[in-house]
């Protein structure tokens, strides 16, 4: 899979930008706040159709169009596919944009408008910024996060079940709230139990399946980025009774134990008007040396499991789509020493297309450069520099 081409119009900083993406590594350098990370977080909205960083989509049009009537932001991407030639239009118009109400967004694959649940995954992007240091030490949804946009990318069943669970979620909270309330009687959450178990089921299964693939892939990644240290990676169901190993149970297997454990749980779930067990609340838990990474593990320590993790999604997004996924690394190097700065360079040698952006030339040695496109970000402006024109940089600075 590769990414030949990609534009944006009117997106966060950018008013226009059309790159092409000729080589196998494409590198963007600049100083904070000039939109390096833009560019890849526009690459990663082609895949999953879903805004980083960013509260709401009316963020992602640019700043300055917001007055306007019906300002939009648009991002295209041109990619080849072992099916054939894809051309992916995103476009997320804002509405009552003065007072930042809302926007709804739309996509197009090679010019006919799709829903965007058939468009998730037409083109898979892996994405690492300095925000993935939060999924090791932040909260649970965070690594929750993780794991469902992994997945949403290759498996359409999934991210079925991960809609259809949201929304009956809120439907069984409500009714619990209003049976709590004396306003409904229990035996009618029979249907919503019933159902949020179906769905939970199937979902707990393959986060746990997919979760014991890239706990093994990313205990390899980490062991060539830090000899000296192991990760670990367990998934951990948020429910009373659990089968001793969910990635071996099967989908119907998870749904009963599911059904089980919201019956028993029943009277606290309407003491408290909500679900208290369930996919929603489950856990990913990394350790470092077998220490929980969240309490012992350094910054830079983070930044290695982090990157493992990704890289790991990588790999099972191309044994399961059967073609490499982009990979898009925002100043990766940050906040790394010279040894951990060169595995990383090492660990992602062979990757099939990387875009990776850095706030210093000096970080990449002549070798990467050599063989990568290079470009300048500058407030919005992207400029192509050649590779004599880096070695100039690198030596000035």
């Amino acid at each position: 899979m590769r990414l030949h081409r990609l534009q944006l119009f009117d997106y966060r900083n950018f008013q226009r930008l059309d790159v092409e993406l000729p080589a196998k590594v494409t590198l963007f350098v600049g100083d904070n706040a000039q939109g390096k990370t833009n560019v890849l977080e526009a690459v990663y909205l082609l895949a999953t159709l879903r805004a980083v960083r960013a509260e709401a989509d009316v963020q992602l049009v640019r700043r300055e169009l917001l007055s306007e009537v019906l300002p939009a932001a648009r991002v295209v991407g041109e990619v080849e596919t072992l099916t054939g030639a894809l051309k992916i239009e995103v476009a997320v118009v804002a509405r009552e944009a003065a007072r930042g109400a809302n926007a709804t967004k739309t996509v197009k694959i090679n010019g006919a408008p799709k829903r965007l649940a058939d468009a998730v995954g037409r083109l898979t992007a892996v994405l690492f910024s300095a925000d993935d240091l939060m999924m090791i030490e932040g909260s649970p949804s965070l690594r929750r996060r993780y794991i469902d946009l992994t997945l949403m990318q290759v498996d359409q069943q999934y991210s079925a079940a991960r809609s259809r669970y949201e929304r009956i979620l809120v439907q069984r909270n409500h009714l619990l709230r209003r049976v709590r309330e004396g306003e409904a009687q229990a035996e009618e959450l029979g249907f919503w139990t019933e159902e949020l178990s179906k769905d939970g089921g199937l979902i707990a299964q393959r986060r746990a399946a997919a979760l014991r693939e890239i706990g093994s892939f990313a205990a390899d990644y980490h062991r060539a980025l830090a000899q000296a240290e192991n990760l670990g990676v367990r998934y951990e169901p948020k429910i009373d009774a659990s089968p001793a190993d969910p990635a071996g149970a099967s989908a119907e297997e998870m749904a009963d134990c599911l059904a089980d454990n919201f019956t028993r749980g029943l009277s606290r779930d309407i003491a408290a008007g909500m679900t208290l067990q369930g996919p929603h609340r489950d856990e990913i838990l990394f350790a470092l040396n077998d220490l929980p990474a969240a309490g012992y593990a350094s910054r830079a320590q983070q930044r290695s499991i982090a990157l493992s993790l990704r890289l790991a999604e990588a790999e099972l997004l191309r044994r399961r789509r059967g073609e490499a996924p982009v990979l898009l690394l925002d100043d990766v190097l940050s906040e790394m020493d010279a040894y951990r700065r060169q595995a990383v360079l090492a660990a992602i040698h062979d990757v099939h297309q990387l875009l990776i952006t850095g706030a210093d030339w000096d970080r990449f040695p002549a070798e990467f450069t050599s063989g990568a496109s290079c470009f300048k970000v500058t407030d919005g402006a992207v400029q192509a520099i050649t590779p004599a024109q880096v070695v100039a940089r690198t030596a000035d600075s």
